[in-house]
Protein backbone atom coordinates (compact mmCIF):
# COMPACT_ATOMS: atom_id res chain seq x y z
CA UNK A 1 0.00 0.00 0.00
CA UNK A 2 1.15 3.23 -1.12
CA UNK A 3 1.56 6.03 1.86
CA UNK A 4 1.53 9.86 1.46
CA UNK A 5 3.28 11.48 3.91
CA UNK A 6 5.77 14.22 4.57
CA UNK A 7 5.99 17.88 5.80
CA UNK A 8 3.62 20.67 4.73
CA UNK A 9 3.19 24.04 5.76
CA UNK A 10 0.53 25.18 8.09
CA UNK A 11 -0.98 28.64 8.39
CA UNK A 12 -2.63 29.84 11.66
CA UNK A 13 -3.78 33.54 11.81
CA UNK A 14 -2.71 35.21 14.90
CA UNK A 15 -4.68 38.67 14.11
CA UNK A 16 -3.58 41.85 13.09
CA UNK A 17 -1.49 44.58 12.62
CA UNK A 18 -0.56 48.02 10.76
CA UNK A 19 2.77 48.17 8.59
CA UNK A 20 3.85 49.87 5.55
CA UNK A 21 3.24 48.15 2.52
CA UNK A 22 5.84 47.97 -0.11
CA UNK A 23 3.24 47.51 -2.48
CA UNK A 24 0.92 49.86 -1.79
CA UNK A 25 3.76 52.15 -0.92
CA UNK A 26 2.10 53.31 2.26
CA UNK A 27 0.76 52.38 5.61
CA UNK A 28 -1.72 49.19 5.72
CA UNK A 29 -3.65 46.91 7.92
CA UNK A 30 -2.13 43.36 7.32
CA UNK A 31 -2.82 39.85 8.85
CA UNK A 32 -0.33 38.66 10.58
CA UNK A 33 -0.34 34.36 10.37
CA UNK A 34 2.13 32.01 12.21
CA UNK A 35 3.93 29.41 9.45
CA UNK A 36 4.97 26.38 11.03
CA UNK A 37 6.02 22.68 9.71
CA UNK A 38 4.12 20.04 10.36
CA UNK A 39 4.30 16.00 9.41
CA UNK A 40 1.06 15.11 7.42
CA UNK A 41 -0.43 12.07 6.15
CA UNK A 42 -2.07 12.32 2.89
CA UNK A 43 -1.49 15.56 3.62
CA UNK A 44 -3.75 15.67 6.57
CA UNK A 45 -1.88 17.27 9.65
CA UNK A 46 -2.49 17.26 13.43
CA UNK A 47 -1.39 20.55 14.90
CA UNK A 48 0.79 23.95 14.30
CA UNK A 49 4.15 21.73 13.63
CA UNK A 50 7.00 23.48 14.04
CA UNK A 51 7.48 27.42 13.79
CA UNK A 52 9.08 28.12 10.97
CA UNK A 53 8.36 32.30 10.71
CA UNK A 54 5.83 34.63 10.63
CA UNK A 55 3.95 36.36 7.44
CA UNK A 56 1.80 39.65 6.69
CA UNK A 57 -0.60 39.79 4.30
CA UNK A 58 -1.58 43.30 3.23
CA UNK A 59 -5.73 44.09 3.14
CA UNK A 60 -5.23 46.01 0.33
CA UNK A 61 -3.08 44.36 -2.26
CA UNK A 62 -3.17 41.07 -1.01
CA UNK A 63 0.67 40.61 -0.77
CA UNK A 64 2.21 38.35 1.99
CA UNK A 65 5.55 39.75 2.96
CA UNK A 66 8.02 37.80 5.72
CA UNK A 67 7.21 39.91 9.35
CA UNK A 68 8.72 39.74 12.92
CA UNK A 69 6.35 39.90 15.63
CA UNK A 70 8.62 41.26 18.00
CA UNK A 71 8.47 44.67 16.01
CA UNK A 72 4.47 45.46 16.78
CA UNK A 73 3.57 46.54 20.23
CA UNK A 74 0.70 44.27 19.71
CA UNK A 75 -1.26 42.10 17.67
CA UNK A 76 -5.26 42.94 17.63
CA UNK A 77 -7.34 40.07 17.31
CA UNK A 78 -9.84 42.21 15.12
CA UNK A 79 -9.21 44.47 12.37
CA UNK A 80 -10.04 48.27 12.88
CA UNK A 81 -9.80 51.73 11.30
CA UNK A 82 -6.08 52.05 10.22
CA UNK A 83 -5.34 54.66 12.15
CA UNK A 84 -6.26 52.92 15.43
CA UNK A 85 -4.59 50.02 14.62
CA UNK A 86 -1.66 51.67 14.17
CA UNK A 87 -1.86 53.29 17.69
CA UNK A 88 -2.28 49.91 18.91
CA UNK A 89 -0.04 47.46 16.96
CA UNK A 90 2.98 49.53 15.53
CA UNK A 91 2.41 53.29 17.18
CA UNK A 92 6.19 54.56 16.40
CA UNK A 93 5.42 53.66 12.74
CA UNK A 94 5.71 56.85 11.73
CA UNK A 95 8.92 57.59 13.88
CA UNK A 96 10.72 54.43 12.42
CA UNK A 97 9.48 54.49 8.99
CA UNK A 98 10.10 58.21 8.86
CA UNK A 99 12.50 58.31 5.66
CA UNK A 100 10.89 55.58 3.71
CA UNK A 101 7.36 57.45 4.13
CA UNK A 102 9.37 60.70 2.97
CA UNK A 103 10.99 58.93 0.22
CA UNK A 104 6.99 57.59 -0.90
CA UNK A 105 5.93 61.15 -0.19
CA UNK A 106 8.17 62.58 -2.95
CA UNK A 107 7.43 59.54 -5.29
CA UNK A 108 3.69 61.05 -4.89
CA UNK A 109 4.19 64.99 -5.33
CA UNK A 110 7.49 65.20 -7.03
CA UNK A 111 8.78 62.69 -8.50
CA UNK A 112 11.10 64.83 -10.73
CA UNK A 113 12.83 64.99 -7.51
CA UNK A 114 14.07 61.18 -7.94
CA UNK A 115 17.37 60.73 -8.76
CA UNK A 116 18.17 58.13 -11.46
CA UNK A 117 19.13 55.47 -8.64
CA UNK A 118 16.59 55.95 -6.53
CA UNK A 119 13.90 55.85 -9.52
CA UNK A 120 15.66 52.27 -10.17
CA UNK A 121 15.56 51.04 -6.78
CA UNK A 122 11.81 51.58 -6.40
CA UNK A 123 11.07 50.74 -9.60
CA UNK A 124 13.36 47.11 -8.62
CA UNK A 125 11.75 46.52 -5.48
CA UNK A 126 8.36 45.46 -6.35
CA UNK A 127 9.52 42.81 -9.31
CA UNK A 128 11.73 41.47 -5.98
CA UNK A 129 8.89 41.36 -3.70
CA UNK A 130 6.75 39.31 -6.19
CA UNK A 131 9.63 37.04 -7.25
CA UNK A 132 9.26 34.09 -4.69
CA UNK A 133 5.67 34.22 -5.80
CA UNK A 134 6.62 33.58 -9.02
CA UNK A 135 9.28 31.06 -8.37
CA UNK A 136 7.07 29.07 -6.37
CA UNK A 137 4.47 28.96 -9.50
CA UNK A 138 6.82 27.72 -11.90
CA UNK A 139 8.26 25.30 -9.57
CA UNK A 140 5.20 23.20 -9.85
CA UNK A 141 2.95 21.89 -12.53
CA UNK A 142 -0.66 23.83 -11.80
CA UNK A 143 -3.82 22.84 -13.00
CA UNK A 144 -6.16 26.29 -13.57
CA UNK A 145 -9.89 26.64 -14.56
CA UNK A 146 -8.56 26.74 -18.21
CA UNK A 147 -7.05 23.54 -18.16
CA UNK A 148 -9.37 21.71 -16.89
CA UNK A 149 -12.09 23.09 -19.23
CA UNK A 150 -9.72 22.06 -21.91
CA UNK A 151 -9.61 18.56 -20.66
CA UNK A 152 -13.37 18.34 -20.99
CA UNK A 153 -13.53 19.65 -23.97
CA UNK A 154 -11.18 17.29 -25.29
CA UNK A 155 -13.28 14.17 -23.68
CA UNK A 156 -16.54 15.84 -25.53
CA UNK A 157 -14.66 15.85 -28.30
CA UNK A 158 -13.61 12.81 -28.66
CA UNK A 159 -16.82 10.86 -27.85
CA UNK A 160 -18.78 13.16 -29.20
CA UNK A 161 -17.20 14.17 -32.58
CA UNK A 162 -16.61 10.21 -33.26
CA UNK A 163 -19.87 9.45 -32.35
CA UNK A 164 -20.96 11.34 -35.36
CA UNK A 165 -18.41 10.34 -37.92
CA UNK A 166 -19.63 6.41 -37.04
CA UNK A 167 -22.82 7.51 -38.28
CA UNK A 168 -22.09 10.04 -40.82
CA UNK A 169 -18.49 7.76 -42.42
CA UNK A 170 -18.67 4.61 -40.57
CA UNK A 171 -15.88 3.85 -42.84
CA UNK A 172 -13.92 6.52 -41.29
CA UNK A 173 -14.86 5.86 -37.77
CA UNK A 174 -11.10 4.88 -35.94
CA UNK A 175 -9.13 7.40 -38.69
CA UNK A 176 -12.15 9.82 -36.84
CA UNK A 177 -10.99 8.56 -33.33
CA UNK A 178 -7.43 9.36 -33.44
CA UNK A 179 -7.77 12.49 -35.36
CA UNK A 180 -10.42 13.72 -32.04
CA UNK A 181 -7.66 12.39 -29.63
CA UNK A 182 -4.62 14.47 -31.34
CA UNK A 183 -6.82 17.42 -31.45
CA UNK A 184 -7.56 17.29 -27.65
CA UNK A 185 -3.84 16.75 -26.94
CA UNK A 186 -3.24 19.82 -28.57
CA UNK A 187 -6.05 22.08 -26.94
CA UNK A 188 -5.20 20.67 -23.45
CA UNK A 189 -1.00 21.30 -24.41
CA UNK A 190 -1.76 24.73 -25.55
CA UNK A 191 -3.59 25.82 -22.74
CA UNK A 192 -0.92 24.22 -20.48
CA UNK A 193 1.74 26.97 -22.64
CA UNK A 194 -0.70 29.62 -21.78
CA UNK A 195 -0.98 28.85 -18.20
CA UNK A 196 2.15 31.00 -16.93
CA UNK A 197 1.28 34.03 -18.62
CA UNK A 198 -2.50 33.65 -17.84
CA UNK A 199 -1.03 33.23 -13.84
CA UNK A 200 1.23 36.86 -14.29
CA UNK A 201 -1.29 38.71 -16.28
CA UNK A 202 -4.05 37.66 -13.01
CA UNK A 203 -1.47 37.32 -9.73
CA UNK A 204 1.48 39.77 -10.50
CA UNK A 205 0.94 42.17 -13.43
CA UNK A 206 -1.92 44.18 -11.80
CA UNK A 207 -0.23 44.14 -8.56
CA UNK A 208 3.40 45.26 -10.18
CA UNK A 209 1.42 47.88 -12.04
CA UNK A 210 -0.25 49.34 -8.85
CA UNK A 211 2.81 50.00 -7.29
CA UNK A 212 4.47 51.16 -10.22
CA UNK A 213 2.26 53.46 -11.40
CA UNK A 214 2.87 56.46 -9.48
CA UNK A 215 6.28 56.33 -10.66
CA UNK A 216 5.14 56.25 -14.53
CA UNK A 217 8.01 54.04 -15.63
CA UNK A 218 9.74 54.28 -19.11
CA UNK A 219 9.77 51.22 -21.40
CA UNK A 220 13.54 51.71 -20.77
CA UNK A 221 13.54 51.60 -17.03
CA UNK A 222 11.34 48.68 -17.09
CA UNK A 223 13.64 47.21 -19.76
CA UNK A 224 16.57 47.60 -17.70
CA UNK A 225 15.33 45.68 -14.53
CA UNK A 226 13.82 43.03 -16.19
CA UNK A 227 17.37 42.36 -18.01
CA UNK A 228 19.14 42.73 -14.74
CA UNK A 229 16.33 40.37 -12.80
CA UNK A 230 16.70 37.90 -16.00
CA UNK A 231 20.87 37.80 -15.79
CA UNK A 232 20.34 36.86 -11.65
CA UNK A 233 17.90 34.14 -12.60
CA UNK A 234 14.80 35.25 -11.39
CA UNK A 235 12.20 34.07 -13.19
CA UNK A 236 10.01 37.03 -13.04
CA UNK A 237 12.78 38.47 -15.29
CA UNK A 238 11.45 36.06 -17.97
CA UNK A 239 8.60 35.21 -17.72
CA UNK A 240 6.83 38.48 -17.62
CA UNK A 241 5.97 40.39 -20.73
CA UNK A 242 6.54 44.13 -20.40
CA UNK A 243 3.74 44.57 -23.12
CA UNK A 244 1.28 42.95 -20.45
CA UNK A 245 2.68 45.30 -17.99
CA UNK A 246 2.64 47.99 -19.99
CA UNK A 247 -1.24 47.89 -20.87
CA UNK A 248 -1.78 47.49 -17.12
CA UNK A 249 -0.24 50.75 -16.90
CA UNK A 250 -1.74 52.72 -19.19
CA UNK A 251 -4.87 51.46 -17.71
CA UNK A 252 -4.15 51.93 -14.22
CA UNK A 253 -3.08 55.70 -15.49
CA UNK A 254 -6.02 56.40 -17.29
CA UNK A 255 -8.28 55.46 -14.94
CA UNK A 256 -6.53 57.66 -11.88
CA UNK A 257 -7.01 60.71 -14.64
CA UNK A 258 -10.70 59.90 -15.14
CA UNK A 259 -10.69 60.04 -11.08
CA UNK A 260 -8.11 61.13 -9.18
CA UNK A 261 -9.54 59.82 -5.93
CA UNK A 262 -8.93 56.26 -6.76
Amino acid sequence: MFIVWGKKLVYRKVGHVADFCPICRKPSSFELQRVGSAGHIYYISAGEGELVGHERRCSVCSTTFHAQPSVYASVSKTTAPLPDLIAKTFPNLHVLLKERLALEQRVQSQPATLSRDERHALIRNPFLLLSPKVEKRYAATHLDLEIGLSFLAAVLLLIFGASAVRVVAPDHAEQSALVFAVLGILLVGWQFVQSGRRFMRREIVPVLAKSLAPLKPTRAELQTVSNELRQLRHKIGSKLRLADLEERLSMNMSTARRDPQL
